[in-house]
């Protein structure tokens, strides 16, 4: 930010952007000094830093302050006049959110609060959509015109306006050969400035220079610690690699083939994901307090495997999936079930209902609305209006549009106190902690979730529309595309009476009333088949949303 001004008092902001908590950002002039703060809710989570010396009262004075968006105070700078300024830091706390919102305004000339009015004049006022270097703000501060510029002798221009006459002369004026290729390093500078801009801040650690003391704790007291101990491994497991220590050392040694665990913790863990139970069932704990694996020769064969293969996840999937114990039926037999009621001994297919993230993803896939694309930043697809602001200070929620309401649930954005809630309705993990086994519930929520979110409101109406236009030509035959696109199998002749019921009944109940039609089928953003009549493609949506609920279709059978 920068700008040109004319104080008459000591105090009073400059630019702000502030929401009334207050949070936001601003520069501010404060006793005399230039400060520029980056606030949030709470006092303990801010950056402040003003000047070391005093901006002049009644007279014009250029100011400008950078921010490189570290969330420290080191990646703030000051400028009076074009020259940076010695920095005194106020308050440098580490910054979670700064964002003031798009919607709270840029006021000039004053500051959150009633006694932030700036008294005097302010002009040339400029916000920037990225940090400037020195060498640019003291380009900006530069009032006089390239033509007073121009005829001042080369020897009494100032350093700065000898970059701006430089600088103008070679984007603006200098022959095509040499303008042409300056414009374009600026414009790749731009791009390369945007492209790490997109880099995602990720937490790194280092190893310590000087190994700090680790002393065993009698009865675990902090105050009283006893023996001195150093880095090393349990007698039980394998020795941990020699040449290296620290982390990389404990990298190299769980990666190591010859390694009990690592393997088969990972094996297991497919093998719950595909099963719904491990062959070990406490998949978070291998230790004395874990159970005994039931099939103790295939989970190592399985860890060899895995290893020998390279790690390679795939490979393993397809292993276990292609394999006769994953292929098999479902079906419980009565014997079998009185003999094995929790299929430890694999006698049949597990049945287990799908994941959160599946039932979604399953649902727009039928629906023919799934976006399959890889990569790239988190979504938000729709939720419940207001709860972000009942339980948070992040503001209102604002789903994204377009592709990003149907990407994978892999992609959803995640509150970490407020996740999805048609995610969290059917057992997702809160994400507060890390969890490596989900239960399985079965409350009323999960059907109301189905029948009423806007996600499965609209893919039903699409699965509809897909029923009308791809499933033949008569009603049974929809009925049947729609049945078997959820299901993966035709329904049976009882099955197909009860839809065929339905149908009728919603048919008769739509055709009767238009309006109820017409709100049944307003949800979601995409475009509705403007040549399926109304009430027909509302008779069909709600047979669809009835399949879409099945226990079959959110089940793995």
């Amino acid at each position: 930010m920068s700008a040109r001004i004319l104080p008459e008092s000591p105090t009073g902001g400059i630019i702000s952007r502030y929401q009334p908590t207050p949070k936001g950002y601003g520069l501010f002039l404060v006793d005399g000094k230039l400060q520029l703060r980056i606030d949030t809710a709470s006092i303990s989570d801010r950056v402040r830093v003003e000047t070391v010396v005093s901006v002049p009262l009644n007279e014009w004075t250029h100011v400008a302050a950078t921010y490189d968006g570290s969330r420290l105070a080191r990646g703030m700078t000051l400028y009076i006049n074009g020259e940076a300024q010695e920095p005194h830091v106020l308050i440098d706390e580490s910054l979670n959110n700064t964002r003031a919102g798009k919607d709270t305004p840029l006021r000039v000339g004053h500051g959150p609060g009633e006694d932030d009015r700036f008294a005097g004049l302010i002009d040339d006022v400029r916000v920037y959509d990225r940090p400037l270097s020195a060498d640019q703000v003291g380009v900006a501060a530069v009032a006089d015109s390239l033509r007073d510029i121009a005829l001042a002798p080369a020897t009494n221009r100032t350093e700065s306006q000898q970059r701006k006459l430089r600088w103008a002369f070679l984007s603006k004026f200098a022959p095509a050969r040499i303008r042409k290729p300056w414009n374009g390093l600026a414009r790749l500078r731009l791009e390369r400035e945007s492209l790490l801009d997109r880099f995602p801040t990720v937490m790194v650690m280092d190893e310590r220079a000087d190994v700090r003391p680790t002393h065993v704790l009698f009865h675990g007291s902090f105050d009283a610690p006893r023996e001195q101990v150093e880095p090393g491994l349990p007698a039980a497991l394998p020795p941990g690699p020699r040449g290296v220590s620290g982390r990389l050392a404990l990298a190299r040694w769980l990666t190591d083939p010859a390694h009990p665990l690592t393997a088969r913790v990972t094996v297991n863990r497919f093998w719950q994901m595909l099963f719904g139970r491990g062959i070990v069932s406490t998949v978070e704990d291998f230790g004395s307090q874990g159970t005994e694996p039931t099939q103790p020769a295939l989970l190592d064969w399985l860890a060899v495997e895995f290893v020998e293969n390279g790690w390679d996840t795939k490979q393993l999937l397809k292993t276990v999936v292609t394999s006769a114990t994953y292929r098999q039926s479902s079906r419980a037999i009565p014997d079998l079930l009185e003999r094995d009621p929790e299929n430890l001994l694999l006698a049949r297919a597990p049945r287990v209902r799908l994941p959160a993230e599946a039932i979604r993803d399953q649902a727009l896939a039928v629906a023919g609305l799934l976006h399959e694309g890889l990569g790239g930043p988190s979504v938000k697809p729709y939720q419940p209006a207001g709860l972000w602001k009942e339980l948070s200070n992040w503001g209102a929620y604002e789903n994204d549009h377009g592709a990003g309401l149907y990407r994978r649930s892999l992609y959803t954005f995640w509150k970490r106190t407020l996740g999805p809630p048609s995610m969290l309705a059917f057992d997702s993990a809160a994400r507060e902690t890390c969890v490596v086994h989900e239960v399985r519930t079965n409350t009323p929520i999960q059907a109301l979730n189905l029948m009423n979110d806007v996600t499965y409101a609209e893919a039903a109406r699409l699965l509809a529309e897909r029923m009308i236009r791809e499933g033949g030509d008569d009603d049974g035959a929809r009925l049947a595309y729609g049945f078997q696109l959820a299901t993966a199998r035709s329904p049976e002749p009882q099955e197909k009476d009860i839809l065929m019921t339905g149908l009728r009944r919603f048919q008769k109940r739509y055709q009767s009333a238009p309006s109820d039609a017409e709100t049944f089928l307003d949800h979601g953003e995409h475009p509705r088949d403007t040549s399926i009549e109304t009430p027909e493609l509302a008779a069909y949506a709600a047979v669809a949303s009835l399949i879409l609920n099945l226990d079959e279709t959110v089940t793995k059978n």
